[in-house]
């Protein structure tokens, strides 16, 4: 039987990624509010407050019409901003890529103004039910002089709102999202990996299968190290997160083998779901950029400019993956890391990254540039000897795809000044490449 708490940990991620998540949360505490008001609303300090509030605010007939008004903007308000988003996601999949929707949605300040717009409503129902305009007539002014404050922060929230929709659709400030959140998790991994110790030869450890297929989106490590730290074991993981797995897949090893109960509850803290998004993994916001790249060199989008600059951030990424192991860690148990995972190497991620914008951008020698320029700043910094030399392949593959696709020869003198830049480099990470060879009956 599933633990509490590992199916109270799925059941978090799946709605914490909800767009409905904030709207509820927030609409729970607008009706607190309410309720709140309505109970102030019976003290002595109430009535003495709605004394200097002005006279419209006490008349029954008044507070109707302007909870009535109040209602049906917010409403007419949402219901527009909304039609919008739903305009920007359509035109996101078109222009960027279908895989930056689920951040599109999941954006905090689009469910923020959801949920403000939601609980303002469901605030200004709960205010005007308890207006009697019969005698004697009651009417809750200073819940009704909240609302009037609530309905001036619905309209900022508005003009928030806007802004955020115009910036969601440039392709600019989509990419400059999934850099700083590749980059923040690539720093936090860094800052655990500072208080770990190396991977260990896990080989000819014990192994657990996959018993549910699908992408492997995150694991309850406070759950699972309960069991690392009872047994006193170190667990592998055997995939990077979001790898895809059918059931019998090598899962995990552990150190010690573990019976049939401890197997249930190990295999009970791993999150299995169809869809890929894995928003803690560095690779996944590289594959995302690299996507937004390939659509923008496409002809239907024909827009070169932003895959460079998906390509100069990219070069940012890898320079700064120089040097840290394909791992991760967690599960810290008085300052012992008893859980490893697996990260994608350099020479895999420059397979799923780099060479698709290869492929695709080969006959634009711009590009083919930047993306030389991209393997030339990805060797700065202090890279491993397997990361040298993975870089160092791929500086060849572009090279010989500008061999094979650029026929222009001042393009071709373009490309070999972009090579003569990576060949001035010194020490291990001197790529071997040569100059691409250019037509000796053109000057140059």
């Amino acid at each position: 039987m599933p633990a509490t708490s590992n199916t109270l940990f799925r059941l978090f991620k799946r709605i914490a990624a909800s767009i409905a998540f904030y709207p509820v949360m927030i609409s729970a505490l607008y009706a607190l509010i309410a309720a709140a008001i309505l109970g102030f609303e019976a003290t002595p300090l109430a009535g003495s407050l709605a004394e200097h509030l002005p006279s419209g605010l006490k008349d029954p007939d008044t507070g109707r019409e302007i909870l009535g008004t109040l209602i049906t903007s917010i409403i007419s308000l949402m219901v527009f901003s909304f039609s919008m988003v739903m305009v920007v996601l359509n035109g996101a999949a078109a222009r960027l890529t279908p895989r930056v929707l689920p951040g599109l949605i999941s954006d905090t300040r689009n469910r923020v103004i959801l949920g403000i717009y939601l609980g303002s409503t469901l605030y200004y129902l709960l205010m005007i039910s308890v207006i009697n305009t019969n005698e004697p007539p009651s009417i809750p002014s200073v819940g009704l002089a909240l609302g009037l404050l609530m309905g001036i922060l619905n309209l900022a929230m508005f003009v928030v709102f806007i802004r955020s929709v115009s910036q969601s659709i440039q392709v600019d400030w989509v990419l400059n999202q999934l850099y700083e959140g590749a980059y923040a998790n690539l720093e936090k991994r860094k800052k655990r990996l500072a208080r770990a110790q190396p991977f260990p030869a896990a080989q000819d450890w014990w192994c657990l299968p996959a018993a549910t297929p699908g992408y492997l989106r995150s694991v309850n490590e406070q759950r699972l190290g309960e069991l690392l730290s009872k047994r006193g074991l170190i667990g592998a993981i055997q995939v990077e997160p979001g790898f895809f797995l059918v059931e019998g897949h090598p899962l995990i090893r552990f150190s010690e083998p573990l019976n049939e109960q401890e197997q249930a509850w190990a295999l009970d803290c791993f999150d299995f779901h169809n869809s890929e998004f894995a928003d803690a993994n560095v690779s996944y916001g590289l594959r995302q950029m690299a996507e937004i790249a390939v659509k923008a060199i496409s002809p239907a989008i024909n827009d070169p400019g932003s895959a460079m600059r998906a390509v100069n951030l990219i070069g940012v990424l890898l320079q700064r993956i120089g040097g840290v192991p394909p791992y991760d860690v967690g599960c810290f148990d008085e300052g012992t890391a008893r859980l490893f995972y697996p990260q994608l190497a350099m020479q895999r991620m420059l397979e799923t990254v780099i060479a698709p914008i290869r492929v695709y951008a080969s006959q634009d020698p711009l590009v083919m540039i930047t993306l030389l320029q991209c393997m030339k700043n990805a060797l700065h910094d202090s890279p491993s000897d397997e990361q040298i030399e993975a870089i160092h392949d791929e500086i060849r593959a572009l090279r010989d795809q500008a061999d094979a696709e650029v026929s222009n020869w001042r393009d071709r003198h373009a490309v070999n000044d972009a090579i003569e830049r990576l060949l001035k480099l010194e020490g291990r990470k001197h790529p071997q490449v040569a100059r691409i060879p250019v037509d000796s009956h053109h000057p140059g």
